[in-house]
């Protein structure tokens, strides 16, 4: 009988113990962030210096451009230029449009090439993967330019824009 009484002891104890733990409870933690919007374009260079030509003459230069945006929205490249390359002292002679053309290279998207417009002119399309490119999308502008036989001895120049837009 002591035994059948210890035994029911014991098992009441260890019942009481089970009932006297807690159960399981928990919490929420909402987390949030905000990611700051990326939309750049950075240049190689400032300053494209042809050097000393002589009438005939043909140069090139490249300029390359990295494009960086994870604003996941269809992107272009626009170019420009401010005037013709015109003469730093008669602003009456210039070197047409015709002699003074880019060829766009890189990237996955679509190039149009030609002469550099007076408004901005899209110059590359990116594509659906490109439209978040955080890590940079690199795009080379190569500039031909030649020298027309009835240019006037000087300096000449203008000023070539890229413009990254969301707008076609």
């Amino acid at each position: 009988m002591n035994k059948v009484l210890l035994a029911g002891l014991l098992v009441a104890v260890f019942a009481g113990f089970a009932m006297a733990q807690p159960a399981d409870v928990s919490g929420d933690v909402t987390v949030n962030v905000a990611v700051n919007g990326l939309w750049q374009v950075n240049l190689s260079t400032a300053l494209v210096d042809f050097g000393t030509l002589n009438v005939g003459d043909n140069a090139t230069a490249a300029v390359v451009a990295t494009v960086r945006t994870n604003q996941k929205v269809a992107w272009y490249l626009k170019l420009d230029k401010d005037h013709d390359l015109t003469h730093t002292v008669d602003a009456t002679e210039t070197i047409p449009s015709a002699n003074f053309t880019y060829t766009g290279s890189g990237g996955a998207g679509v190039w149009s090439n030609g002469a550099f417009n007076l408004l901005p002119t899209t110059a590359y399309t990116a594509t659906v993967l490109e439209r978040k490119a955080a890590a940079g999308i690199v795009l080379t502008t190569d500039y031909d330019l030649t020298i027309p036989a009835e240019a006037v001895a000087g300096d000449y120049e203008n000023v070539i824009t890229y413009t990254l837009t969301a707008t076609p």
